[in-house]
């Protein structure tokens, strides 16, 4: 048997935690010497607090611990209940750190506020394009990313290479709503009147992307924390030089997504038609 301070050294706890468990009928002491008081637990022991601790882990008081113990949960039903509650805390981290880098990236365009270095604003003319695509509507960015991601690696499978051009994202003002108003799709190298089942239940019909007489446009750097700082920049580019959107965005994938670069890193363009303003 081991004095409670040695107990609590094997087991990594304090020895007020193992007090405290005493007190609440938890884990008590296999001895307590009648004369001196002290507590003596046995190795035996470790797994019933081992309980204790992951069932806490998991968020559950120690009100609420006490009948489970009771009712013996098993080791395989408490790795499971951990298992579970490992994937809820990995995806509760990824998304504060994708807060972490949109948090650093607005901190930045703070500090460059006014400029819009390393953004070159570029006017064209687009013709009519072919177009296969769906338009969806997303909750958030990352709802967004994985629409765009399924169409990119579906699209590439069902699509002939002789046929499929770029990736395609065009987004239309945000609605009342909230939701992202997105139309996901391939430019073609030909007109087709052909569809393309996706994602099992989706599906990219035949349309046209319509000409633009001058659409403003910038080169960025994919899908992450700073994207919207080219966006920043051509929209003061717009105001500076007197013109006003004319139609939904556009965001031309110059290079495939489903290679190493993916959504992060590969080359896009972002086409905001424009006109004079009034």
């Amino acid at each position: 048997m081991f004095r409670i301070g040695e107990f609590a050294q094997i087991a990594q706890v304090l020895t007020r935690q193992l007090r405290f468990y005493d007190q609440l009928g938890l884990l008590q002491p296999v001895h307590t010497d009648a004369r001196t008081g002290y507590r003596y637990y046995s190795i035996r022991q470790l797994p019933r607090l081992n309980s204790i601790l992951a069932l806490k882990e998991l968020g559950l008081s120690l009100e609420q611990i006490g009948p489970l113990l009771k009712d013996a949960i098993s080791a395989a039903e408490l790795r499971g209940m951990l298992t579970m509650k490992r994937a809820q805390v990995e995806q509760a981290l990824h998304e504060e750190a994708a807060r972490l880098r949109h948090i650093e990236s607005r901190i930045a365009q703070i500090d460059n506020e006014g400029r819009i270095d390393g953004y070159d604003v570029v006017t064209k003319s687009v013709d009519p394009i072919p177009f296969v695509s769906l338009r969806c509507s997303c909750q958030n960015m990352d709802e967004a990313l994985r629409m765009v991601g399924l169409v990119a690696e579906d699209g590439v499978r069902q699509i002939r290479s002789a046929l499929r051009d770029r990736l395609i994202v065009v987004s239309r003002a945000a609605s009342e709503t909230d939701t992202l108003d997105l139309e996901i799709g391939f430019s073609l190298t030909r007109p087709s009147n052909a569809t393309f089942r996706i994602g099992g239940d989706l599906v990219l019909r035949a349309g046209e992307l319509p000409a633009v007489e001058t659409m403003a446009t910038i080169v960025r750097q994919g899908a992450n924390a700073e994207s919207h700082a080219p966006f920043t920049a051509i929209g003061t580019w717009i105001e500076a030089n007197a013109y006003e959107i004319a139609g939904p965005c556009r965001e031309v994938f110059l290079e495939p997504v489903t290679g190493s670069a993916g959504l992060a890193g590969a080359l896009l363009e972002i086409q905001f038609p424009v006109r004079r303003a009034a």
